[in-house]
């Protein structure tokens, strides 16, 4: 699948990186760390505004790029 840096895209129902507390379900979007074509690729944790899970904030997670769903918003 092709993914573009600035772009966040909604996890997929049930493919939230993390779950373990309440608060940890607002953060259910991802934004990928590279843009190309990809199987695989490392993107940050975050919610639909782009602010990054602070328990991933240090460097991107690999996530399958089957997960990722629909464009919510762009980061400029």
């Amino acid at each position: 699948m092709k993914v573009f840096t600035g772009l966040i895209y909604k996890a997929k129902r049930g493919h939230i990186y993390r779950t373990d507390t309440a608060k940890d379900k607002k953060y259910n979007c991802y934004s990928p760390c590279m843009s190309g074509d990809f199987g695989i690729v490392d993107c940050w944790v975050c919610d639909e505004y782009g602010n990054i899970h602070p328990g991933f904030n240090c460097s991107g997670v690999p996530i399958d790029t089957s997960v990722l769903g629909p464009v919510v918003n762009k980061i400029d």
